[in-house]
């Protein structure tokens, strides 16, 4: 009998259906990536220098910090939304736009996306909860599949381990152990 201990995450994509009000969203189901994926990973280590950049700039923390001498500034929830629209949402099912009365569904993009986070930020959150659920089930399935050795030798980590005798009666051992032997 085959055991299905876990839910095998293919590509590190998977879908899901936001919560409101601590009810499942009718219709709505959106297709996140895992928060492990290197073009989020890398995008979100530029947001966070910007950032960074930004506070020091401004004297941000400090007693010289005067917030009449700040200007526009990118917002960082806008730099935040894009990256998790463009790296983390993948896909969707049950978002549209009333056209003359009638409901369109739309196709996702990027653009969408960020609309629809800037509309429902409760979404935000609730999608990079999911993306770090699936960084971290990727993670659980490497160490568990590093704790069982998978070992075609029969259960030797080389052939020169093996050991044992020709038939001739003299010893089988490759050039690797004769070398480390002779030293």
């Amino acid at each position: 009998m085959f055991i299905l201990n876990q839910k095998i995450i293919i590509g590190g994509e998977r879908w899901f259906t936001p919560m409101k009000d601590l009810k499942p969203v009718d219709g709505l189901k959106l297709l996140v990536a895992s928060s492990d994926n290197d073009q989020y990973r890398s995008r979100n280590a530029l947001i966070r220098r910007h950032i960074e950049k930004m506070d020091a700039s401004l004297h941000v923390g400090t007693k010289e910090f005067d917030i009449s001498k700040v200007s526009e500034v990118d917002s960082v929830d806008d730099l935040l939304i894009d990256n998790a629209a463009r790296y983390l949402l993948k896909d969707w099912k049950g978002v549209g736009e009333l056209v003359n009365g009638v409901e369109v569904a739309l196709e996702y993009t990027a653009e969408r996306g960020i609309a629809l986070l800037k509309q429902n930020p409760e979404l935000y959150w609730q999608i990079l909860a999911e993306a770090a659920s699936i960084a971290q089930g990727k993670e659980q399935q490497k160490q568990d599949t590093i704790k069982k050795p998978w070992l075609p030798s029969g259960g030797y980590r080389s052939s020169g381990e093996k050991g044992g005798k020709r038939q001739d009666g003299s010893e089988k051992n490759s050039g690797c152990h004769r070398y480390r032997n002779q030293k």
